[in-house]
């Protein structure tokens, strides 16, 4: 009488591994896809997290409005660190800080934020970063221009806002925008020119993560191709800004309305 046999032939399992691989090879960009979406989520998040930090200094603040500026922050002994004295330049307690040092520098890239007028309200070091940043990417959102912060540009001045009571619809004014790395300065795009300033960031699929000044946070996705070739540094600020809806849609989000010469 022949014994069962209990094991798999070498064929068997054979067409077994295929079978996981295949299964894999479908499964996995459905996976990444779904992954992208999460942190997308948790950078949403983190961006209504700070617009509703931005809310409250200006509730506990008469309406001003926190400085979009950031300085670099000063160590006065071993890691104890302190944010420069107000100046002209920066003419209140930035929202928070840059450091120029060593990337792994712990403690100096805390104080950056720690040490911010934001920190208050807003005290989960998480929040001031995307999950997509790399691991010395302590902070990726910047504030724009036009929100008190850099308002000379091309030799005029423009008005920038001061106070919320400034604005006539905040739910149309860009605050926030997940820049990707931690900028030494506010958010810049030309108020009065068809021309970028700043590179435009390409967060989470050619895109970015944009706060308004009612507290709303959106994904905006570049449309125009133009605007991803300037983003990876393949098309110049000028050109790439022609006849461009994305460009229209930032610079009319952080100036109010399209400026031309």
């Amino acid at each position: 009488m022949n014994k069962r046999r209990n094991a798999f032939t070498l064929i068997e399992l054979l067409v077994v591994i295929a079978i996981i691989a295949v299964l894999l090879a479908i499964l996995t960009p459905a996976l990444n896809v779904a992954k992208d979406h999460a942190k997308r989520a948790v950078c949403l998040a983190h961006t209504h997290g700070l617009g509703l930090g931005w809310v409250l200094y200006a509730e506990d603040n008469n309406g001003k409005i926190v400085s979009a500026k950031t300085a670099r922050i000063q160590e006065v002994s071993p890691g104890v660190f302190r944010m420069p004295a107000p100046s002209a330049y920066h003419d209140s307690l930035s929202w928070a800080g840059w450091w120029d040092g060593a990337p792994d520098n712990k403690l100096a890239h805390e104080a950056c934020i720690t040490l911010g007028a934001l920190f208050p309200y807003i005290e989960n070091i998480k929040a001031y970063r995307c999950p997509v940043g790399d691991r010395d990417q302590w902070r990726t959102s910047a504030i724009v221009d036009s929100m008190n912060g850099h308002y000379e540009h091309g030799g005029q001045i423009w008005p920038v806002v001061r106070k919320v009571s400034d604005m006539k619809s905040p739910a149309t004014r860009m605050v926030f925008l997940d820049e990707g790395y931690a900028s030494t300065e506010s958010w810049t795009i030309w108020p009065d020119r068809l021309q970028w300033w700043d590179v435009i960031p390409l967060r989470h699929g050619e895109g970015t993560t944009v706060g308004m000044a009612d507290n709303s946070a959106e994904y905006w996705k570049w449309v125009d191709d133009k605007t991803v070739k300037f983003g990876k540094g393949e098309m110049d600020a000028i050109l790439s800004a022609q006849n461009n809806p994305d460009f229209d849609r930032v610079q009319r989000a952080v100036w109010t309305l399209k400026h031309r010469p």
